[in-house]
């Protein structure tokens, strides 16, 4: 079914199921199937189907969300939100903002730790500059500061240095999120399909 005939909504008010709340006010889904009072609806952020009553939740059209609209629904939480709660990332044609793709609330969680200002400092003082330089990760060679830009990865968790990196390898384990086992995943998709 193409996006145009699927019906996208967001939950109005959190919802108990047991005492619990398994649904979240503004846990953003998609309807599977509905009846006259009730639908069954698949919620992102949990990966599951709830039955509800067509009057706990709203029926939005996702292509009046984003940038440029006055709501956004964040890629981690999978929650519909002011847009404003997006942080600017960049400007695009007609100098017009794009904000990130996940909130300012997650994008704490996702930054984590940082390095503790001695540890940097100690970092710092020995990075390799102006020099020839193999990250240790895609073993791509450079010379410092001139062909490429190398960061100090460390993790997310405990705010433990690791060492230096190219920028594009501390991006792609920033996307894996420092996670071993999302990595072996990846490993695991490259030997199946490639």
């Amino acid at each position: 079914m193409s996006a145009t005939r699927k019906k996208f909504v967001y939950a109005n008010k959190n919802i108990n199921i047991s005492g619990k709340i398994v649904v979240e006010k503004n846990d953003f889904g998609i309807i599977e199937s509905e009846s006259e009072e009730n639908a069954l609806i698949f919620f992102i952020r949990t990966w599951q189907k709830i039955e509800l009553n067509k009057g706990d939740f709203k029926i939005i059209d996702v292509k009046k969300t984003g940038d440029g609209f006055s709501k956004k629904i964040c890629n981690v939480y999978h929650k519909l939100k002011n847009t404003t709660e997006f942080a600017k990332n960049q400007n695009a044609k007609n100098n017009r903002s794009v904000r990130r793709p996940s909130c300012k609330d997650c994008r704490v969680k996702m930054e984590g730790v940082g390095v503790s200002r001695k540890d940097r400092l100690y970092w710092l003082k020995n990075k390799p500059r102006y020099e020839p330089f193999e990250c240790p990760v895609c073993k791509k060679r450079t010379i410092t500061d001139v062909t490429s830009k190398i960061v100090l990865e460390h993790d997310h968790r405990t705010g433990k240095a690791g060492g230096w990196i190219c920028d594009s390898c501390n991006t792609g384990l920033g996307r894996f999120k420092d996670n071993i086992e999302l990595l072996k995943s990846a490993i695991e998709f490259i030997e199946k399909n490639y």
